[in-house]
């Protein structure tokens, strides 16, 4: 009853499950779209003078910054909302 008078949030769990939603769905989607990609490697690979094993390597590196990045959105945004609690808690 507490969440309809916005006394407790429903934020943190939310956020993590969007958290695994996300993480699952950009693999997936890269998955579902992978002639797309294919299409956009061949261009690279045609304009510039890279090799195939540089290209992956540079597209791995980015995926996983990518992901590190979608978690350290989420972990900032549920820090807030712990903090936000936290001192309530101490005020109240």
């Amino acid at each position: 009853m507490n969440f309809l008078t916005f006394d407790s949030f429903i934020s943190i769990p939310v956020l993590i499950a969007f958290y695994y939603l996300g993480a699952l769905a950009i693999p997936t989607l890269l998955w579902v779209k992978r002639s797309w990609v294919i299409k956009v490697t061949d261009i690279l690979l045609r304009t510039f003078p890279i090799t195939t094993s540089r290209l992956v390597l540079r597209f791995v590196l980015l995926f996983i910054g990518v992901e590190i990045m979608w978690r350290m959105m989420f972990e900032m945004l549920i820090g807030y909302f712990q903090m936000r609690e936290y001192l309530q808690h101490i005020v109240g």
